[in-house]
C-alpha cells in the first residue's frame, strides 16, 4: 500500500520560528507548513496551514505586514483578513493524521473550467463518472475521476488518462461524500502484505481519525480474527473508540439541548446507548446532562402543580372578593400554565420562586409576581396585582394589533391600551413582545416535517408592471419545535432552474416515519430554513428590482410573524443567480442580517456600488470553486478590497480545491452551520458609530436608525435602464453618526437637503432616554425625546421584530425635526 503519514506534531520547529526577529505568529506559522487552529475574533477556528497572503492569491507574502490570511486544510482555503483574527498564538494540530496516496493512471495537463452538469456513485475502484459543461464547448466532457487521496477530512479525486485529451480535472471532496465501504474496499485492496497486521491497523487509524466509529468497529473485528494474537491491542483499541464515541454523543446532546431539543438530547444519552467500557468521567459528564434535563422537566411539573395550588387558594378564600374579569383572568393564566409551561420558558417563574417563600408576601402579591414573570419575564416581574391585570389585558389587546389589517380598528386597539394601567409604559410593552409567542402562530399547526409549511409573499403591483405577484416560500422547522425558543433564521435563494422544494432539501434531509421527524444539517443546528421563490417565470438572472427586494423582506417578515425567529441571526443564503440576488440585497440592507452566505454569485451592478460602503458591520461567509474560475475573475476585485482593508464588510471566502461552477457544496454544510452559531447581527454600538452609504435605488433609503423618504430622482439608476457597467446618476450618500457625548445622544445624519424629508428611529438598544437628544447636519434638534407606546407597536406590527422594537421615532419634515407621537 502507497500510504504516507504526515507527522503535525513539529512543536519545537514552530517554536524556533515564532522567536525570529521580525516574524509575526502567523507568518512564523506559514513558514513552518505545520497544520494549526486559527481563532476569529468571533471565537470560530479555522484549521490548516496558515499563510500570508495579499488577498485572494497563491502568492506568499512574507513580510509580517500583509492584510490577509488564507488557512489551508486539503479540502479548501480559507482567506480571511488579518484584522479579523485574534492576537492569540495559531495552536499546532498536535497529532499525526494518516493518509493514503492511491495510485491512479491520471492525466497531468492543465485544469479546465467548467460548470458541473452532473456525478454518479463510485464504483469499488473508487472511480465515478463526472459530465461538466466547458466554456466553448456546449456540448461539455464527461470524465472518469479516481480517489488518489484519502484523508480523514478529504478524498482527493484525479481524472483518469484518456486518449488525446490533455485537460485534468483534480478536485478534492469531503470524505462523507464517499460510503465508507467504498473507501474500505479502496483500502483493503490496496494492501500489499495481508499476512501483516499494521496496513489493516492503519485502516483503523483512518476511520478513527474521521470520526466514524462504526467503521473503525468494524476493522478492529476484522483485525481480531485475522490476527488472534493482536488480541489485547484490539481490546485496548476498542475502548479507545468506546470513549470516542462517549464524547461524540457528549457534544451531540450539548448540541442538541442549546437548539431546545431537549428530547433528541436525552434520546441520545438514554438506555440505547452503549455505555459499556466508557471512562467514570464520561459517564458523569453524561449523566450531568442528564440529570439537567430532568431538573428542568420537573421544574415545570412543581411550578404548575405550586402556581396552580396558590390560584387556587387565592380563589377560594372569602376574603379575596375577586370580580368577573379577575376570575376570567385567573382561569386563562392556569389554562395557559397547564399547556404552554415548559423547559424553554419555565425560568420566567424565577422571582416567583425566590420571593414566593417569603412569609411577609401576600398570596396576591405572590399571584402577581406569578403572572407578570410570565408576561415580561422574571426581571420585569411585579407584585403589584392591578398591574398583572392589566398586564394580561394589554397583552390580549397587543396580539388583535399585531394581527389585524384594519388601520381604523388598530387605532381603536391602540385607544384601549392606553386606557390601561401599564398600556403606556414602553418597558412594560416592550418586555412583553420579547415574550410573545409569533402572532401568527398558527401556521405551525399539524406541522410534522414530513411536508413543509407553504405560504406566498404578494408583493403589489406598480404603475410599470400592474397587478400584485405572489411568490411561494417553503419552510422546514427543527425537530421538536418550540413558539417559546428563539431560532436562527436561514432565508435561501435557489438558483434559476432551481425549484424551492429542491433548495429547501439541500438543507434538511429525508422524513423517516420510523422516528417521526425529519433529519437534517439544519435541523440539527436548530435552524429554521425558508426557501424563497424570487424569479419569476422564464426569467434567467436577477433584475435587482424592488420586487425581488420587498420578496425577501417579505418573506423574512413572514416568518417573523408565523415563527419564533432570533431576529438577531438572520442569514441569507442562495446558489448561483441566487447568490447573486444575496450580494444585492444584503449589502443594500446590511441592517437585516447577522450574515450574508453567497454560494458562487457574482457581485454586479449595485452590489458593487455598495461594496465600499464604510462602516458596514456585515459578515459575509461566500463559497466558489477552485474551477470556477468566472466567478473568481468577477469578484476578485471586491474580494481583495475586504480582505485587505478593515473599513468595510468582514468577508471569510471559502475556496473548495478543483471543484468547479453551480456546485451546490453539500461538503461545506458542516463548517458553514459551525461558523453561523458566532455571527449576530450588529447593532449600533451605544458609545458610538459611524457609517457611509452610497445608494442609487429608492428603496436602498434606511440604514440602522436613519431613512431618508422621497429618494432624489437625481441620484436614481434604475436597473431596467442599467448600461455601460456604471450608474447613470451619481449616488446619494447617506452618511450616519451616533455619538455618546456626556449627557447627550449626538446624531450626525446626511444628507442634509437631498430627499423630500429624513426619519431617525431611535431604540433603547442605543439610546439613553433619560438624556437629550441632539441632531445635527440635516436641520437642527435638541430636546428631550418620550419613547412612545403607538410607535413601538406600529414598528413591531410592520417590521415585525419583537426583539428589538423602535420606541421612538422623529421626522424632518420643511427643514424641521418633530417627535412622532
Amino acid at each position: 500500500m502507497a500510504m504516507k503519514c504526515k507527522c503535525l506534531n513539529e512543536l519545537v520547529r514552530l517554536a524556533v520560528l515564532i522567536s525570529i526577529v521580525g516574524f509575526s505568529v502567523a507568518s512564523a506559522a506559514a513558514q513552518s507548513g505545520i497544520p494549526v487552529y486559527v481563532t476569529m475574533k468571533s471565537s470560530h477556528r479555522f484549521d490548516g496551514v496558515l499563510e500570508a497572503t495579499a488577498g485572494f492569491s497563491t502568492k506568499i507574502e512574507v513580510a509580517s505586514g500583509s492584510a490577509s490570511y488564507r488557512i489551508d486544510n486539503g479540502l479548501r482555503r480559507v482567506y480571511v483578513n488579518k484584522r479579523n483574527v485574534t492576537d492569540a498564538e495559531p495552536v499546532p494540530q498536535g497529532f499525526t493524521e494518516i493518509e493514503f496516496e492511491i495510485w491512479q493512471d491520471g492525466n497531468n495537463g492543465r485544469s479546465l473550467p467548467g460548470i458541473m452538469n452532473f456525478t454518479e456513485g463510485f464504483n469499488e475502484f473508487g472511480h465515478r463518472r463526472i459530465s461538466v459543461s466547458l466554456p466553448r464547448k456546449p456540448a461539455g466532457r464527461t470524465y472518469v475521476q479516481g480517489i488518489s487521496r484519502i484523508n480523514p477530512r478529504y478524498i482527493e479525486l484525479s481524472s483518469l488518462r484518456k486518449e488525446k485529451d490533455k485537460s485534468a480535472l483534480t478536485m478534492s471532496i469531503g470524505q462523507g461524500a464517499v460510503p465508507p465501504e467504498v473507501i474500505r474496499t479502496l483500502l483493503h485492496n490496496q494492501i500489499a502484505r495481508s499476512d501483516s497486521p499494521i496496513e489493516y491497523e492503519e485502516i483503523f487509524l483512518y476511520f478513527q481519525q474521521a470520526q466514524q466509529y462504526p467503521e473503525a468497529l468494524k476493522e478492529l473485528d476484522l483485525i481480531e480474527r485475522r490476527f488472534p494474537d493482536r488480541k489485547e491491542q484490539v481490546k485496548r483499541n476498542r475502548q479507545l473508540i468506546r470513549q470516542d464515541q462517549a464524547r461524540q454523543v457528549i457534544r451531540e446532546m450539548n448540541t442538541r439541548v442549546r437548539n431546545g431539543q431537549f428530547e433528541l438530547a436525552k434520546e441520545l444519552g438514554g438506555p440505547q446507548m452503549n455505555k459499556d467500557g466508557v471512562a467514570p468521567n464520561l459517564l458523569l459528564e453524561l449523566q450531568d446532562i442528564l440529570d439537567e434535563l430532568n431538573a428542568a422537566d420537573a421544574k415545570v411539573v412543581d411550578v404548575r402543580k405550586q402556581v396552580g395550588e396558590l390560584v387556587k387558594g387565592y380563589q377560594g378564600d372569602p376574603a379575596t372578593k375577586l370580580t368577573a374579569d379577575q376570575e376570567t383572568m385567573l382561569g386563562q393564566f392556569l389554562a395557559e400554565l397547564e399547556t404552554e409551561l415548559r423547559p424553554s420558558n419555565v425560568g420566567r417563574m424565577d422571582s416567583y420562586l425566590v420571593q414566593a417563600p417569603d412569609p411577609a408576601q401576600k398570596d396576591q402579591e405572590k399571584v402577581a409576581l406569578a403572572i407578570s414573570g410570565w408576561l415580561m419575564g422574571s426581571n420585569n416581574a411585579t407584585p403589584n396585582f392591578a398591574l398583572a391585570q392589566s398586564l394580561f389585558q394589554v397583552r390580549a389587546l397587543i396580539y388583535e394589533y399585531l394581527r389585524d389589517g384594519d388601520p381604523n380598528q388598530r387605532k381603536a386597539i391602540l385607544d384601549a391600551i392606553k386606557k390601561t394601567e401599564s398600556g403606556s409604559n414602553v418597558n412594560f410593552v416592550s418586555s412583553m413582545l420579547a415574550q410573545m409567542i409569533p402572532p401568527e402562530h398558527g401556521a405551525t399547526e399539524g406541522y410534522t416535517g414530513e411536508k413543509p409549511i407553504e405560504f406566498t409573499v404578494t408583493v403589489p403591483g406598480t404603475s410599470a408592471r400592474p397587478g400584485d405577484q405572489n411568490f411561494k416560500v417553503l419552510v422546514h422547522l427543527p425537530a421538536e419545535y418550540d413558539p417559546y425558543h428563539r431560532y436562527p433564521l436561514m432565508l435561501t435563494l435557489p438558483d434559476i432552474g432551481v425549484s424551492v422544494e429542491q433548495q429547501l432539501d439541500k438543507f434538511n434531509e429525508g422524513y423517516l416515519e420510523s422516528i417521526g421527524r425529519r433529519v437534517g444539517r439544519a435541523s440539527r443546528a436548530g435552524v429554521i430554513v425558508a426557501s424563497v421563490q424570487w424569479a419569476n417565470p422564464g426569467q434567467t438572472t436577477p433584475s435587482y428590482s424592488a420586487r425581488e427586494h420587498a420578496t425577501v423582506r417579505g418573506a423574512m417578515r413572514a416568518c417573523f410573524r408565523k415563527f419564533q425567529i432570533n431576529t438577531d441571526r438572520v442569514f441569507l443564503h442562495g446558489n448561483g443567480k441566487g447568490a447573486n440576488l444575496v450580494y444585492d440585497v444584503g449589502l443594500a440592507h446590511p441592517d437585516h442580517f447577522a450574515a450574508l452566505i453567497p454560494v458562487g454569485g457574482v457581485i454586479e451592478k449595485y452590489a458593487k456600488v455598495h461594496a465600499t460602503n464604510k462602516g458596514i458591520p456585515l459578515s459575509i461567509y461566500a463559497v466558489v470553486g477552485g474551477g470556477d474560475f468566472e466567478t473568481q475573475k468577477a469578484n476578485r476585485e471586491t474580494w481583495d478590497k475586504w480582505l485587505l482593508k478593515g473599513k468595510f464588510v468582514n468577508l471569510i471566502l471559502v475556496e473548495y480545491r478543483g471543484r468547479l461552477a453551480k456546485e451546490n457544496f453539500p461538503d461545506d454544510h458542516e463548517a458553514m452551520f459551525e461558523w453561523m452559531e458566532f455571527q449576530r447581527r450588529r447593532l449600533p454600538d451605544p458609545t458610538g458609530v459611524e457609517f457611509a452609504v452610497n445608494s442609487s435605488r429608492p428603496w436602498d433609503n434606511y440604514y440602522w436608525f436613519m431613512q431618508v423618504n422621497g429618494f432624489p430622482l437625481a441620484n436614481v439608476t434604475w436597473p431596467s435602464l442599467w448600461g455601460g457597467g456604471k450608474l447613470d446618476n451619481p449616488a446619494l450618500d447617506i452618511i450616519g453618526e451616533m455619538k455618546a457625548q456626556g449627557a447627550i445622544n449626538h446624531f450626525v445624519v446626511k444628507p442634509a437637503k437631498a430627499g423630500r424629508s429624513m426619519t431617525l428611529w431611535l431604540s433603547d438598544d442605543y439610546v439613553d432616554f433619560t438624556k437629550a437628544v441632539r441632531i445635527t447636519g440635516r436641520s437642527k434638534f435638541n430636546g428631550g425625546v418620550s419613547p412612545s407606546v403607538a410607535v413601538m407597536l406600529e414598528d413591531a406590527r410592520v417590521r415585525c421584530d419583537r426583539l428589538h422594537p423602535y420606541w421612538a421615532r422623529l421626522d424632518c419634515n420643511s427643514g424641521k425635526w418633530q417627535v412622532a407621537k
